[in-house]
């Protein structure tokens, strides 16, 4: 499939358009978090959207184009967070009150994240999204990987990269296990404790260990 079935078809420019539009991806967005990727049809986001799915495919040729537009916005908004994590003169945290935070906006509460756990699964398993997922994770553990290079890690990037890489998979993991049991949430509490233990001792072997290599 090309490269080009992921883009809209046109931008829109009147207001009514950029409402329509603004509707789709609401809805998409809205479905997502109710039944999750695999069962998304454009028939049903037109349904949800109360338009015809001709009017849809004005704008986006197919699903995955809709899901590719929701994936480059949340993309922006998690690199608009790094940019506050990374503004180190401005919130003058230490490494542990940064993580902390960290963790808290990105995977304490997977209820409210529950938006971005079906995003990234989609960018996994959606061959026409593979190349932005690539794309996504790069560039999300290289700035993970500064944040740990600024507060002294002297770990290679190429290490720290390998390393984000490995605590970002962990929280994915993170949401689909809270996500399967969300009824428990004696359950949920354990497991936020113990993957936070978990990627806190990783970070700190980075911190406190010479390169590996």
């Amino acid at each position: 499939m090309s490269k080009t079935t992921v883009k809209p078809r046109k931008t829109p420019v009147q207001s009514r358009s950029k409402k329509r539009v603004e509707s789709i991806l609401e809805v998409t967005a809205s479905l997502l978090v109710e039944k999750g990727y695999e069962s998304l049809t454009a028939v049903g986001i037109a349904e949800k959207a109360k338009i015809p799915v001709a009017s849809l495919y004005q704008y986006y040729p197919n699903k995955e184009a809709v899901i590719y537009a929701l994936c480059e916005s949340m993309i922006n908004d998690v690199m608009q967070r790094f940019d506050d994590y990374e503004n180190f003169e401005s919130h003058k945290l230490g490494i542990w009150e940064l993580l902390e935070l960290i963790g808290e906006q990105e995977y304490a509460n997977p209820a409210n994240h529950k938006l971005e756990f079906e995003l990234n699964r989609a960018m996994i398993a959606m061959p026409q999204l593979s190349e932005l997922h690539e794309s996504f994770d790069e560039r999300i553990s290289k700035r993970f990987s500064s944040i740990l290079k600024y507060y002294g890690s002297k770990w290679s990037i190429d290490e720290l990269v390998n390393l984000s890489r490995i605590v970002f998979r962990m929280g994915t993991t993170y949401f689909e296990h809270i996500n399967n049991n969300r009824e428990n949430p004696t359950l949920a509490k354990q497991s936020k404790e113990l993957i936070m233990k978990a990627m806190g001792s990783l970070i700190q072997d980075c911190l406190h260990e010479p390169a590996t290599a």
